[in-house]
């Protein structure tokens, strides 16, 4: 009887150490996902297109667009806009993928437009984790289908 006692709390330890480490593991990923957001706000701010280019995976793919397309539309952003703020709302992570919910504030001294990603268009809402570094990624949909919902994004593997 003993003996089954320190069987199940060894059990009962061991559930709960697992699940602290996955806690951990989805707290990290959190926050370099929100260090990578913060980057790309950065180098927008001083103009810098190259270094934002730097955090698209090579199989980037966006509602139909790849790499080229992003490259193309950033750059549009940087001559309507001169500054970028990200506000992380919230992560959602699933294994080696991860959608970001945030606000993003462009603004010149003529205009401002917020986007809500990645209800409003998700460019950079989509990462995955390659060789344990994360990468804007896309939501690997060819065709616009209206809205995108984040969850069957993440579900997906």
């Amino acid at each position: 009887m003993k003996k089954l006692i320190i069987i199940v709390v060894v059990i009962v330890l061991a559930l709960g150490f697992s699940s602290c480490n996955q806690d951990s593991s989805d707290t990290l990923a959190q926050k370099e996902i929100r260090d990578l957001l913060y980057s790309i706000s950065t180098d927008f701010n001083l103009n810098q297109i190259s270094p934002i280019l730097d955090h698209l995976h090579l199989d980037y793919l966006h509602k139909g667009k790849i790499g080229h397309h992003f490259n193309i539309d950033w750059l549009n952003y940087m001559n309507r806009f001169s500054l970028l703020d990200i506000e992380v709302l919230y992560i959602e992570i699933e294994g080696a993928k991860a959608v970001a919910h945030t606000k993003n504030t462009f603004r010149s001294a003529y205009e401002t437009e917020v986007h809500n990603e990645p209800e409003d268009n998700g460019e950079i809402s989509y990462f995955y984790r390659d060789n344990g570094v994360w990468y804007i990624y896309g939501n690997q949909q060819w065709a616009k289908k209206g809205v995108q919902r984040a969850l069957p994004y993440v579900a997906k593997q």
